[in-house]
This record gives C-alpha cells, sequence and structure tokens, in this order.
C-alpha cells in the first residue's frame, strides 16, 4: 500500500534526470570551460577559464567536486580524516529470467572471498555489490573488471561475469571544508566541493541536493547576511553527516576486539536467534535519528 521498503537508483540514473530537469528549467551548459582562477570582491565573483574566457556574477555555486578548483582557488581547506583499505563497487544486470530476490543483503564475512564482508542492493533492471576489502588488499587483485569476474560468481552465482555494468573503488573520506563560503560572501560551496562522506547512506548526495537547494535560497535573498547563513546551517549539516559516517565506518570496520567477536557470534547466532540477525541489520549505515535542528532537520 506504499513505497517498497528499500529503492535504488543508479547514478547514471540520477544523473539523467537531473540533467533533463535542468534543460526543462532553460539551464545553460557551458561544456569544455576548465576553471582556472577566482577573484571575489564586495559585489561580485569572477570566474577565468583555462581559455581565458571570464565569467562575472554577484554570486557563485561551486559544485565542482571532490578536487574543486573553486575551493582551492579560494583557499579554503578540507578538514577531516581518511580510513584505510577500500571498497570494490561493481553495478551488474540481471540475467534475464533468474533475476535475484529484490532486497539489500549485507554478508558479514562472506566465506567466498576470503571473509571479506559484502553488500548487495538492487536497482532497476540489476543490483550493486560493495565487497569491503582489507587494509592490505591490492586494488589489481580485487578493483579491476578482470579481478571481479573471478570472484563475482562466488558472491551471486554463476552467469554474471558478462554481465558487469561498471566497476569502481572508493576509500573512507570523511572531511568538510573549514568555511562554505569565502570571505566576501560571494561563493557558496555546496556537493563534494564542500565535504567527503563514504557512499553509503547516500549522505553525499542527499547533503549535496539539500546544498544546493539551500545555496539557491540565498542566492534569491541576495544578502551576504543570507550566504552567511547558508554557510553555518550547511556546515553544521556536513558535521553531523561526517560523525555519522564515522559510526558507520566504527560498525563496518572495527578496530576493537569485543566489537569483532561480537559480530562475528551474532553472523553465526543469527539462523538460531533472529534479534542477533536484527542486530546487525540495524547498523548505522544511513541516517537513523534525524539531522541536527540548526540545519532544518535536512542532512
Amino acid at each position: 500500500s506504499g513505497p517498497p521498503p528499500f529503492t535504488s537508483l543508479r547514478q547514471t540514473d540520477t544523473e539523467r534526470f537531473l540533467r533533463a530537469a535542468c534543460a526543462q528549467a532553460g539551464v545553460e551548459f557551458v561544456w569544455g570551460a576548465r576553471v582556472t582562477g577566482v577573484s571575489t570582491t564586495g559585489t561580485e565573483v569572477r570566474l577565468t577559464g583555462e581559455d581565458g574566457r571570464v565569467w562575472a556574477g554577484a554570486f557563485a555555486i561551486a559544485a565542482d567536486g571532490a578536487r574543486s578548483t573553486v575551493r582551492r582557488e579560494l583557499g579554503i581547506a578540507l578538514e577531516g580524516t581518511h580510513g584505510e583499505g577500500f571498497h570494490v563497487v561493481v553495478d551488474v544486470a540481471d540475467v534475464p529470467g533468474a533475476e535475484l530476490p529484490l532486497e539489500r543483503v549485507f554478508h558479514y564475512e562472506h566465506p567466498g572471498v576470503g571473509g571479506r564482508s559484502v553488500m548487495r542492493v538492487p536497482f532497476t533492471g540489476g543490483f550493486q555489490v560493495d565487497l569491503q576489502c582489507r587494509d592490505d588488499d591490492r586494488q589489481e587483485e580485487f578493483g579491476t573488471e578482470e579481478a571481479v569476474r573471478r570472484w563475482l560468481p562466488s558472491v551471486v552465482g554463476d552467469g554474471y561475469g558478462e554481465r558487469i555494468l561498471w566497476v569502481s573503488t572508493y576509500r573512507f573520506l570523511r572531511k568538510v571544508a573549514a568555511s562554505f563560503t569565502d570571505p566576501h560572501r560571494r561563493v557558496l560551496l555546496a556537493g563534494e566541493a564542500a565535504h567527503l562522506f563514504p557512499p553509503f547512506g547516500a549522505r553525499g548526495m542527499n547533503s549535496g541536493i539539500a546544498d544546493a537547494a539551500a545555496a539557491a535560497e540565498a542566492i534569491a535573498a541576495g544578502t551576504g547576511e543570507a550566504v552567511a547563513g547558508f554557510a553555518a546551517v550547511r556546515r553544521a549539516a556536513a558535521l553531523f553527516n561526517s560523525a555519522a559516517a564515522g559510526a558507520a565506518l566504527d560498525h563496518l570496520r572495527p578496530r576493537r576486539r569485543t566489537v569483532r567477536v561480537r559480530q562475528r557470534a551474532a553472523a553465526a547466532l543469527a539462523p538460531v536467534l533472529p534479534w542477533c540477525g536484527s542486530w546487525l541489520e540495524h547498523a548505522p549505515y544511513g541516517p537513523r535519528h534525524g539531522a541536527p535542528a540548526v540545519a532544518g532537520r535536512k542532512y
């Protein structure tokens, strides 16, 4: 009678929907225009491209990703930590007529991949597999398409090696910009230009969308006070997300021996004691108890 308990969209689909919405709204795209310089005054911001072109305006939203040139040119630092080890993410198309169950599965210490943990998440037409590698694993052994073809059958069965759509790796980064705006309050940082989180819980995309909406509202107000308010609120949300991601990381990659022992015991007992499986299932991967009030309960 309502939405399903878990749904997922591939990044390519999300980008397609956003691009269509931008086109409908009349957004102008300028491709092949790498920004190499940024300057601000009390009344405007100027962006200089590597080909010499200049764009000037009252405000700019820096949504240029983790390696943000705009953030770097403004001298705004990213502060935080990065975890050891890496994860492998694989998008796989369904085998027609043999589709896997439409459910999210997290398998602790999967025996088919040497005791590494594996998560499988469905999306329309296929599923995503996330393999948690160890600190001393090498990417060429697990993170290339050839390597994935070797270990994938032990996780999801035969027949999927030639149905791999995309392979990538990521590391656990928890970093937040020291400021979400420049001293003149002309540039507003959003998305991964402002913060980096692990991908579980969709905190990066969800918070990036909230950043963009709040930035648009601040620019519509057109005052330095509104921009300063945006920067304070969205940075508070980013710090909240960073702390929450850290709690999830402690569960996924526990450093304390007692936690590892409890997880292994719960996994072993889950078939006969359902509450043990429930305890494992309710790990802090995603939002649980709401975002901070200062951020308007938005992540």
